[in-house]
C-alpha cells in the first residue's frame, strides 16, 4: 500500500476502535498502536494495528481474545517502558490529536 492509502486505513482503524469497546489507542512519538474487538458485544475477534509515524506503515491482524491480551501485554511490556510521554486516548479530544498525527505522517 503507498503511504496515503495506510495513512486512510489507519485513520478508519483508529474509529473503529474509537467505536468499539473496550478498545485502546496508544499514541507515541514514534507510532501510534490499537487494540479492539471487531464486535462490541461478542469480543470474539479482535484487530490489532501499529501505525509507525516515520514511513507511515501500518503492520494490522485480526486475533482471537487470547492472542490479543497476549499480544497487549507484549505491546504495554516491551514496547512502552522506554517511552515517557505516552498519551492514551481517552476522550474526543484526544482521539482527534492522535489523528492529526497520522496525517501528519
Amino acid at each position: 500500500m503507498s503511504k496515503q492509502e495506510n495513512i486512510e486505513k489507519m485513520l478508519k482503524v483508529i474509529d473503529n476502535a474509537w467505536a468499539n469497546t473496550p478498545s485502546i489507542i496508544i499514541s507515541t512519538k514514534d507510532y501510534v498502536y490499537c487494540l479492539f474487538p471487531t464486535d462490541s458485544t461478542t469480543k470474539e475477534n479482535w484487530v490489532e494495528a501499529s501505525f509507525t509515524l516515520q514511513d507511515a506503515s501500518l503492520e494490522e491482524r485480526t486475533l482471537k481474545p487470547k492472542e490479543a491480551l497476549v499480544y497487549l501485554l507484549e505491546e504495554v511490556t516491551h514496547g512502552l517502558p522506554g517511552y515517557t510521554d505516552m498519551p492514551i486516548a481517552l476522550e474526543i479530544g484526544d482521539l482527534e490529536k492522535v489523528k492529526e498525527k497520522i496525517k501528519g505522517a
